[in-house]
């Protein structure tokens, strides 16, 4: 998860965490059951906007992030090329033909329009992953938002555990290299590798978190309802600000594409594409 997070003390990097997902939230919602090509496009010209102008987030890092979500958008769209319901594609034109199968206009924009509101959905989240440190976000969860400690810091525990035992798969794969151990490729390797790294990252697993826990009852974690904070997390008016823009820009996006007939119809499940 490191390379996900970006510090580069942008303006985003110093909001605080919860701004980004109160903004992001309504829209975010409101995109799940639009179903025109327009308002994704307009949210994903504006998101990446935000993610380069106010994040600063390297084009590399960002592409890192994309690559899935874009797969995952691509997959959609040739699902609903060859999987469309017939209600869906009744009447509709052919567009082209790829052997037998007929390939429908109304198929082709449903799987655009879905591709497109996926990618923008996913995209309403990037300002907040890759410029949110996590450690930031379950302190703005604990101070903002009054959730327990002892749940928010159980969490981020959980979290931290995830990089932790990646670098013990590494030392566990150099010491096997170390004793001539070879990888070999096919399924029956796959297997063999399971079966050889479960055991030894599973005991490290065990010896890590018996150490945590130590740790935690020698800081006597959870013994009072109560805690000091090292950093304070504040809401403050340049996070008011950020809130009320991001806002104020979707209004007027949403407004401008209504006024000109390009929001389509609106529900969960893709109907008929207005616009």
């Amino acid at each position: 998860m490191k390379f996900i997070y970006h510090d580069n003390d942008s303006f985003l990097n110093r909001l605080n965490p919860l701004s980004t997902v109160f903004a992001a939230l309504p829209f975010f919602t409101l995109l799940c059951f639009i179903n025109s090509i327009w308002p994704p496009i307009a949210f994903i010209v504006l998101n990446v906007f935000i993610i380069f102008a106010l994040g600063k987030v390297p084009l590399t890092t960002f592409f890192k992030l994309s690559i899935p979500v874009i797969i995952l958008s691509l997959s959609l769209f040739v699902f609903y090329l060859l999987g469309a319901r017939p209600e869906l594609t009744a009447g509709s034109p052919v567009l082209f033909t790829i052997g037998a199968l007929n390939i429908y206009q109304a198929s082709f924009m449903a799987g655009v329009a879905i591709a497109l509101r996926i990618y923008a959905l996913l995209l309403f989240s990037f300002p907040f992953v890759l410029t949110t440190e996590p450690s930031n976000f379950i302190r703005s969860l604990i101070q903002n938002l009054k959730i327990p400690y002892r749940f928010s810091y159980g969490v981020l525990v959980a979290f931290r555990f995830v990089p932790m035992m990646e670098t013990e798969f590494n030392v566990i794969r150099s010491a096997h290299k170390v004793m001539g151990i070879s990888e070999k490729k096919g399924i029956q390797s796959y297997f063999e590798k399971i079966k050889r790294y479960s055991i030894p990252i599973i005991v490290n697993a065990i010896r890590i978190g018996e150490r945590t826990a130590l740790s935690m009852d020698g800081r006597a974690f959870g013994a009072f309802d109560e805690r000091t904070y090292f950093r304070k997390m504040e809401f403050k008016s340049i996070d008011w600000v950020y809130i009320f823009s991001y806002w104020s820009v979707c209004t007027i996006i949403l407004l401008v594409l209504y006024n000109f007939g390009l929001i389509g119809d609106i529900g969960v499940y893709y109907g008929s594409l207005g616009g």
